[in-house]
């Protein structure tokens, strides 16, 4: 028996890797993975990987790039997902040799980040730590007041220029071009997971767009269920507004997650029961210093870091400085901290995008 563990090659290994994550994760009411998530399942990126026992394709990651900004910021990161071993070759360490080369692919890359859309233990046992914190919520008809001057619609084939601007003007988010967005809508990649569709809405106000919000919602012919906010971007009163005129579309009520650094738009939100977790799936730090090096930008002015060894850093800040050991300061820059000096609460930890939107792997 000849066993491989390699990058994916060609257009057929691919079409293997479909049928094997249709086959694990899949059902006749949802759509296929290779249109849900064409990033994972593109010979043109060829990242994804596979263990190959006699030439089969038998266990499978897929691995998607991504540039995530924060701020002035760049941050290079992976995302994986699709992860899955066909029933007779489980047990055999196959996606544990394969999470080895993934991370290694990551190193070679230059990427500092890696989003993992689950939290078992395969992923904890590699390094993985939850991360972020947000706030989720269950808003119901007349729970948000609307908002004067703003007029909600659904999106126009004319807006995609005005879309793509309320995109990039996000604090945080991801890399998406224009083609990008599109793509990643009309994939549903998320939403296919519940069964949903997406429903693109807009807001506007002083004849132009303010605001967007993508709705995951229940097909017309499946029982009803809470539509699931899955993308969004623009002022925050035009979220609320979105969020307060989307019930004239037939949803019964809305799950929506949003970070906590989104500070306004949790606050306009804040009348509504909301429940405190950390960000779904988990993340792993590829390098420390090269994510501190990308992080530059958001330091700048405000926190030095050194080397003190190989195992500690320094932090300057504020007339003050301290010193951690490097494990430390990767929870810092994750998690936080409780009792973190008030000057570095205001810095860490650092905001990352909510891992459920269009990127999601």
């Amino acid at each position: 028996m000849i066993t491989e563990f390699r990058l994916l090659r060609s257009e057929a290994e691919y079409n293997q890797a479909i049928l094997l994550a249709d086959r694990t994760f899949r059902n006749n009411d949802q759509i296929s993975m290779g249109k849900a998530y064409p990033f994972v399942f593109s010979p043109a990126l060829t990242q994804s990987y596979g263990a190959f026992v006699n030439g089969e394709l038998v266990s499978f990651i897929g691995l998607v790039p991504s540039i995530v900004h924060i701020e002035e910021a760049e941050i290079q990161a992976y995302s994986i997902g699709a992860v899955c071993t066909h029933p007779e070759h489980r047990k055999n360490g196959y996606a544990s040799t394969l999470l080895s080369k993934v991370i290694e692919h990551g190193e070679n890359a230059g990427a500092s980040l890696l989003f993992v859309s689950g939290n078992l233990p395969i992923y904890i046992n590699a390094g993985c730590t939850y991360y972020g914190e947000m706030n989720k919520y269950e808003i119901k008809k007349g729970d948000l007041p609307t908002v004067e001057g703003c007029s909600v619609r659904e999106a126009l084939p004319y807006d995609w220029f005005h879309v793509r601007k309320l995109t990039q003007s996000r604090r945080v988010h991801y890399e998406q071009s224009l083609i990008d967005f599109t793509i990643l809508n009309h994939a549903e990649g998320f939403a296919s997971n519940h069964k949903m569709r997406h429903k693109l809405l807009v807001a506007e106000g002083g004849n132009e767009l303010r605001g967007f919000l993508i709705l995951g919602m229940s097909h017309p012919s499946a029982e009803k269920s809470p539509a699931r906010v899955i993308e969004w971007g623009g002022d925050p009163k035009a979220i609320q507004a979105l969020l307060a005129e989307s019930f004239q579309y037939g949803i019964t009520s809305i799950k929506c997650s949003i970070p906590s650094y989104e500070t306004a738009l949790t606050r306009l939100l804040n009348g509504s029961e909301k429940r405190v977790t950390a960000f779904p799936g988990t993340i792993k730090i590829i390098s420390l210093d090269l994510l501190l090096k990308q992080l530059e930008p958001i330091f700048k002015g405000k926190v030095k870091i050194e080397d003190v060894d190989n195992k500690h850093k320094k932090l300057i800040f504020n007339q003050s400085s301290m010193t951690v050991e490097n494990a430390s300061l990767e929870r810092l820059i994750l998690q936080g901290a409780p009792d973190l000096d008030c000057y570095l609460k205001e810095i860490f930890p650092i905001p990352l995008p909510f891992p459920e939107g269009l990127n999601y792997v």
